[in-house]
């Protein structure tokens, strides 16, 4: 224990000899800095550039304009010390046995009876404890400009974030410390070092192998912060690591030791195989804690198979879903804008909750990446509504009443907003569902909607000049969308409407026949779902607008919900103008919401 101490001593002092304490210092600092600083001061580079370079002119880059909050600050954090931070610790320390065995100092020091064991773990502690405070230096850095630059922001499962990233690091180290003991050249330690890294990064892309391994401790800590993962999730990753860094350890010893002992060997590699083996058995029980666990198939799909416009998806079904046992399903079909599968907003995934919720919940769920994010290349400049959204929710339609799992008289589509407003039509054109979920949507011309959130802009700004001129370049445009609602199909085809990059036959395709006509003409059922602190989809109108349509049918649900903007998220507040901000708050869809949603399929008939 006493030469442990001396030659602990003696590491940390060759460190601050070497400059090691001096470049990890800096280094970490620099990157702790970085975090809050990048995430304040890129939207104001982004406009300066868009101000001073003529090729960003007209593009719209509203998102990374908004306002930033605390998240965007971690985000970077995480992104600098997972990339930069690691690179400068596996660089600083891969030399840890190869200098001084070059320089012949440790041989020296081996032949006057020290441990070859007290070396190993003298150098892994000093590391460790460089790395310890190297890593706090930068958090508490960025801890501390970020509550200064964002006073507002509220994150979630920071300090367990925080732990799993430096667990990983301590990981890095005893594979580094190993990779050490087998080479006698630098530049192949960081190469063996890096290339397991990279390896294990890979293997994330296997579902089953992401619950176990390291890497997910660090490539998986932004969704802890959001709180779109559990923290048992992480459970099985810890286990898993906290085992390799003790076989990793006596590894390195026993190579350093240079004895060919079979049994210490095998002792080892039992106890990595074993731990790996138990950890991976009752790690079966950490997903019951996440929604998908023992409940649920999923099941990748592709819509329209074979065909142009092949979209990857998944289905979402309950574990007991069988031939024998049919459940229901519903389609959810996006909102306006380009969409992935989850509908992801910033860091919300509103279609990923309910997918998980309602499957948990005995509920079969298809979802799919939108058309125009597949093939955003592809797509024609005269796409219609059903190029866009119809003709896929139809074929995703299709898939599930062909499932010999689904009920096919119990198939439901949810529509969010847009996919709302063309709910009704897709009934029609080809859905033939058992009834209508519309999630935050509208029965008013698109638009209406569109000409309603204009003016609610405006008249959010302050009285001025700028006000004054955005008003009256409203009437203008009023007069002109009165217009070429009425204009001939061919003239129609070739008017481009400024700014939208679509012609004026999209605003009349989408209202040949309004919403309100689809709906007088069919009398499923209907579950209009309204939160009460939407900016975009209004309560006070379009709730109200339904209510009159619906009104004196006994098959119509209306639930209004207080406090929840357009995503069914907690509202915050914010008004229109600010809605990017609104949405960069990570949460889920709020949990009466899912559970009305599952108690209206179950009791429909």
């Amino acid at each position: 224990m006493r030469n442990y101490v001396i030659f602990l001593k003696k590491e940390f002092i060759e460190a601050f000899k070497t400059y090691k304490l001096l470049v990890m210092g800096a280094a970490f600092l620099i990157l702790g800095l970085m975090g809050p600083l990048t995430a304040k001061f890129t939207p104001e580079i982004i406009k300066w550039a868009m101000e001073t370079d003529p090729s960003m002119a007209g593009m719209d880059l509203g998102a990374l304009l908004s306002e930033p909050v605390a998240w965007d600050s971690w985000v970077q954090f995480y992104g600098n010390v997972g990339l930069m931070g690691f690179v400068a610790l596996i660089i600083v320390f891969s030399g840890m046995l190869s200098s001084e065995i070059s320089k012949g100092t440790l041989t020296i020091i081996l032949t006057k009876g020290l441990s070859r064991t007290t070396v190993i773990l003298a150098k892994l502690t000093s590391s460790v404890v460089i790395w310890t405070g190297s890593f706090l230096l930068a958090f508490l850095t960025s801890w501390g400009y970020t509550i200064y630059l964002f006073p507002d922001g509220k994150i979630h499962n920071l300090a367990f974030a925080m732990f799993c990233m430096w667990f990983y690091g301590v990981f890095l180290l005893a594979v580094t410390a190993f990779a050490a003991t087998v080479t006698k050249r630098n530049y192949v330690c960081m190469i063996i070092v890096g290339a397991l890294a990279v390896v294990l990064n890979i293997m994330n892309l296997i579902p089953y192998v992401v619950l176990y391994n390291p890497d997910t401790l660090t490539s998986g800590g932004v969704s802890l912060l959001s709180n779109d993962a559990a923290v048992s999730r992480f459970y099985p990753s810890l286990a898993i690591t906290g085992i390799a860094i003790i076989a990793l350890t006596s590894a390195a010893i026993i190579s350093f030791n240079k004895k060919k002992n079979v049994k210490a060997v095998s002792i080892v590699a039992g106890f990595v195989a074993v731990g790996m083996a138990v950890t991976i058995f009752f790690g079966e029980e950490a997903p019951a804690k996440i929604k998908l666990s023992q409940h649920v198939i999923t099941e990748k799909i592709i819509i329209g198979e074979g065909g142009e416009w092949e979209l990857h998806g998944v289905l979402t079904l309950p574990k007991n879903a069988s031939k024998d046992n049919k459940v229901p399903a519903v389609v959810l079909v996006h909102g306006s804008g380009v969409h992935d599968m989850d509908e992801t907003i910033f860091g919300n995934k509103p279609f990923r909750d309910i997918a998980e919720y309602l499957s948990t919940n005995g509920i079969a769920v298809i979802r799919y990446n939108m058309r125009q994010l597949t093939h955003m290349n592809k797509m024609p400049h005269d796409a219609m509504l059903w190029d866009e959204k119809i003709e896929d929710a139809i074929l995703a339609t299709e898939m599930l009443k062909a499932d010999e799992r689904i009920d096919e008289s119990k198939v439901y589509i949810l529509g969010h907003s847009l996919g709302g407003l063309l709910a009704p039509r897709i009934n029609e054109e080809g859905g033939d569902y058992a009834g209508i979920i519309m999630f935050a949507g509208s029965s008013r011309p698109l638009i209406d909607i569109v000409k309603q959130q204009n003016y609610d802009v405006i008249y959010a700004m302050d009285d001025g000049d700028e006000k004054e001129a955005m008003l009256l370049e409203m009437e203008m445009w009023d007069e002109f969308y009165g217009e070429f609602i009425n204009l001939p199909d061919d003239v129609a085809k070739i008017t481009e409407i400024p700014g939208w990059g679509i012609t004026a036959y999209y605003f009349k395709d989408a209202f040949v026949t309004s919403a309100e006509e689809y709906i007088e003409r069919i009398h499923i059922p209907f579950l209009v779902l309204q939160p009460e602190d939407d900016v975009q989809v209004l309560a006070e109108i379009d709730y109200v607008e339904f209510q009159k349509i619906l009104a004196g049918r006994d098959n119509v649900t209306f639930k209004l919900y207080p406090g929840l903007n357009h995503l069914f998220l907690p509202s915050r507040g914010y008004d229109i103008t600010e809605i990017m901000d609104e949405y960069k708050y990570r949460g889920k869809v709020d949990e009466q919401v899912l559970q009305d949603i599952v108690d209206w399929v179950k009791a429909s008939k």
